[in-house]
């Protein structure tokens, strides 16, 4: 599903000339979105991971999720860039390899 995504977007590029920056207006890249602690409970849980698994796919330490989810900090604008696009895409985290899931481990059916 990606790469179509990719395609589209390197054939939207390469049609203009020069570089893509946001001075000649060819490209502009919108502000992560805000990230409060119910709503990233509320994607970790849309995802069925727990903290300690949710912390390893963001790259932090468990501290840190458990800190955003109990309002005591505040997530990066980088974690809000990766977790807009979590929620937009969720199926990235297995496409990219970042989670992989063991059918042959227990748990519910």
């Amino acid at each position: 599903m990606i790469s179509v995504y990719r395609d589209e977007v390197k054939d939207a590029l390469y049609r203009r000339a020069g570089k893509c920056t946001s001075r000649n207006g060819i490209v502009s890249a919108k502000e992560p979105g805000k990230w409060t602690a119910s709503r990233i409970k509320a994607l970790r849980k849309s995802l069925y991971l727990a903290q300690s698994v949710f912390a390893r796919v963001l790259g932090v330490s468990l501290a840190t999720v458990v800190s955003w989810e109990n309002s005591q900090n505040h997530p990066s604008t980088l974690a809000c860039r990766l977790m807009d696009l979590i929620e937009a895409y969720p199926d990235i985290l297995l496409e990219a390899g970042v989670v992989e899931i063991n059918e042959e481990a227990g748990g519910r059916q």
